[in-house]
């Protein structure tokens, strides 16, 4: 009788595990794009891993400056001196409100009768004030990119930043938002991590 027992509970858990993993294909599978997703900078550091403690400042700016993700993005850092060397993390401190921009109903995993908006606010980090600063890593998969637990995420950074010699050019920045928006009890969510990759001009 144990044995029929045991046998039935396999059983239940497998069918729960086929289960969950069926509801999150769906909801991925059915990801789409945002139109823009806006993020206020202060601050971009420079490391060349976790364990770096004297992170480089390559940008500061106690007002912040705001950036749309879905654009190939130069501007974050003018006329910064970037020291040589490879880096394989970047640290943002962020506005932990992010600005998030769906122009195209089709585009709304919730389906097109919940429409379009613009700039609707959404937290990063849940639980924290939406004017509040926030730090985002991107890391190489060595160095822990990918991996995330509750608040604290660490997005990928797709490949080290080699920088030959110092140099004041501005880097462009190509975050990858594609297909990170996904519907979760009837609202619009972004799903981590992202992606980015970083090229000096």
């Amino acid at each position: 009788m144990r044995k029929l027992s045991k046998i039935w509970l396999f059983v239940l858990i497998a069918a729960v595990a086929v289960a969950g993993v069926a509801l999150l294909a769906k909801v991925y599978l059915s990801a789409t794009s945002p139109s823009s997703v806006k993020l206020t900078v202060h601050k971009v550091e420079f490391m060349a891993d976790a364990s770096d403690t004297n992170p480089q400042v390559v940008f500061s700016n106690a007002t912040g400056k705001e950036i749309d993700l879905t654009k190939d993005t130069d501007a974050v850092i003018e006329q910064a001196q970037i020291q040589a060397g490879t880096y394989k993390r970047i640290r943002m401190t962020v506005t932990n409100g992010i600005k998030l921009s769906i122009a195209n109903a089709v585009d709304n995993p919730c389906g097109r009768k919940s429409g379009t908006f613009t700039d609707s606010v959404f937290s990063i980090a849940d639980g924290t004030d939406l004017n509040w600063q926030v730090q985002i890593n991107f890391a190489t998969y060595d160095d822990r990119g990918g991996t995330w637990a509750g608040s604290r995420i660490t997005h990928i950074l797709l490949g080290p930043v080699a920088i030959r010699e110092n140099q004041t050019e501005p880097l462009k920045f190509n975050f990858i938002t594609a297909n990170t928006l996904f519907c979760s009890g009837g609202a619009v969510k972004m799903r981590s991590p992202w992606a980015v990759w970083v090229n000096p001009l």
